[in-house]
């Protein structure tokens, strides 16, 4: 296989991980009155589909994810896409292993991501109510997450520096098109 063709894996993980997590940082930072249209529909959009996801996979746990809790699963997991796609790229040149496996990997920081959640919330009486998840939940989430991307593990020896830099440039761009659009409109 060439070499070109060996890097299109790592690429795509890295880019949906970029993509991912500059949406779901858009998506937090603003409120609906100070969004334009086509940003009110990609973040509506994108606020129904991550609980859909996160729902599916704790019901298969027979677990409920609350919804402040959410985001920073979100993030965490893009950030761990970037991880693996950076670890991937660098990979070229060592020999493939099962632990490298990007599915592997990527299925193990989701329970763990999932289990740290649900050990957070295990003493809380409903998981309903935002007043039951303690307060440093989702710092806690963020962090695991960004900890376990930044790994040799998951990334290698590969440099995280320019993805999470795209992830800024990315949501920034999406703020300036979202200010120029209202003024447009």
């Amino acid at each position: 296989m060439s070499p070109m063709l060996k890097n299109i894996p790592g690429v795509a993980f890295t880019w949906l991980g970029v993509i991912g997590a500059a949406i779901t940082l858009f998506a937090g930072l603003l409120t609906p009155p100070d969004m334009s249209d086509w940003a009110w529909w990609l973040v509506q959009n994108w606020q129904d589909a991550t609980p859909a996801v996160w729902d599916r996979l704790a019901g298969i746990a027979g677990a409920e994810v609350p919804a402040i809790l959410i985001p920073p699963l979100t993030i965490s997991v893009f950030l761990v896409l970037i991880g693996i796609g950076v670890g991937l790229r660098g990979q070229r040149r060592r020999p493939p292993s099962v632990v490298g496996h990007p599915a592997l990997q990527l299925g193990a920081v989701t329970i763990a991501l999932l289990t740290i959640a649900y050990a957070l919330l295990a003493s809380t009486v409903s998981v309903e109510a935002v007043a039951s998840v303690p307060s440093e939940a989702p710092l806690t989430i963020f962090l695991a997450g960004a900890a376990v991307s930044f790994s040799p593990l998951i990334a290698g020896s590969g440099s995280l520096t320019t993805p999470l830099w795209l992830v800024l440039l990315a949501t920034g761009f999406l703020l300036l098109v979202n200010e120029l659009s209202k003024i447009v409109q």
